[in-house]
């Protein structure tokens, strides 16, 4: 039986590589990505406590009017004003958050689009050296 001799399946030397030649480019266009997605995430966020801090504060004052003696006899109408705000603004706020995603969708796109002409020209450029 031959033996066989284990031989990797790719050269890991630089020198195979000269796409990655400059690795500063390329880390530093993974880092923006990275910054850009914690960017997003903190934006999704403090809409989401926004919102949150908004809705509490409408169902305090439910609970407040309906506690109060000046608004006994309206009781089933407010609670039904508070039902109809309460939907109106979950699905305002569920608009803006899908702006916000299509907004991170539009700006991800532009900065792959420049990091691919970045990356051509510079395959470009060690073609012809």
């Amino acid at each position: 039986m031959p033996s066989m001799i284990a031989t990797p399946v790719t050269n890991l030397s630089p020198q195979s590589w000269p796409v990655m030649a400059d690795g500063a480019k390329y880390l530093l266009a993974m880092g923006r990505l990275q910054a850009e997605a914690v960017r997003m995430t903190l934006r999704y966020q403090v809409e989401m406590l926004n919102f949150l801090k908004n809705r509490r504060e409408q169902d305090l004052k439910l609970l407040e009017d309906l506690l109060s003696p000046d608004h006994l006899n309206e009781s089933f109408d407010l609670y039904c004003s508070f039902w109809q705000n309460a939907f109106l603004d979950y699905s305002d706020e569920a608009a803006r958050i899908a702006e916000i995603g299509s907004d991170v969708a539009a700006e991800t796109a532009k900065q792959v689009r420049q990091e691919q002409e970045l990356l051509t020209k510079d395959m470009a450029g060690q073609t012809v050296m």
